[in-house]
């Protein structure tokens, strides 16, 4: 976890494996930790609302770049889906009273900022990668490790790099509206995003 203050509130930003049953338990720590006033999640309101309807739960169906990661993550322990931590988020946020807020853009910002930036070679790319990635190799040192090396084959694209950039910027002013309402802030952010996120909101 990393801490930041942005005028007279702090942000703490836990960096989230995806999937991971264990990422759970990390998530209740830092509650308990810093008894926050919000928990941000780098989901959008759509996913968010999806995270409510727990009787939908066995009805997602990942695609097959979903079903490639997971087979690589399950070498570090369990995985579902929807991501355990962002489960226990919302099950925290119910028992404690907690208010819960998606960081992330909504569906329809976010498939304007998809048609802005990917092209079709990019999607061409992706859809290339997806077919072989069972014979890549990744950095498996540690589940960390193996999502941002992940993450970097599958936005090698520049299409999709920018996205995930607009992504990251989006969240950081999340952030940054946020603190002018609430002194204590947990973010959970995918490990992937972390970094970024961070990066601009300290730049501000």
């Amino acid at each position: 976890m990393r801490t930041i203050e942005v005028g007279s509130s702090s942000v703490t930003v836990l960096p989230v494996v995806k999937g991971l049953v264990s990422e759970a338990d990390a998530v209740s720590k830092a509650f308990e930790e810093l008894r926050p006033e919000v928990i941000a999640v780098s989901i959008s309101r759509e996913e968010l609302e999806g995270l409510r309807r727990r009787e939908d739960y066995d009805l997602y169906e990942p695609s097959d770049l979903e079903i490639i990661y997971q087979a690589f993550l399950e070498q570090f322990g369990k995985v579902l889906l929807p991501p355990p931590a962002w489960v226990r988020a919302m099950e925290i946020a119910e028992r404690e009273g907690t208010t819960i807020v998606p960081l992330d853009m909504n569906d329809e910002a976010y498939t304007e900022a998809y048609c802005d930036r990917v092209s079709t070679t990019d999607m061409i790319r992706e859809s290339f990668f997806a077919r072989r990635a069972t014979g890549k190799r990744f950095d498996l040192s540690s589940p960390a490790a193996f999502c941002l090396s992940w993450d970097q084959r599958v936005n090698r694209a520049s299409g999709f790099r920018e996205l995930e950039e607009a992504r990251e910027e989006h969240m950081a002013g999340a952030l940054r509206n946020l603190c002018r309402r609430y002194r204590r802030i947990l973010a959970l952010v995918e490990c992937e995003r972390s970094d970024g996120v961070l990066a601009r909101l300290e730049n501000g």
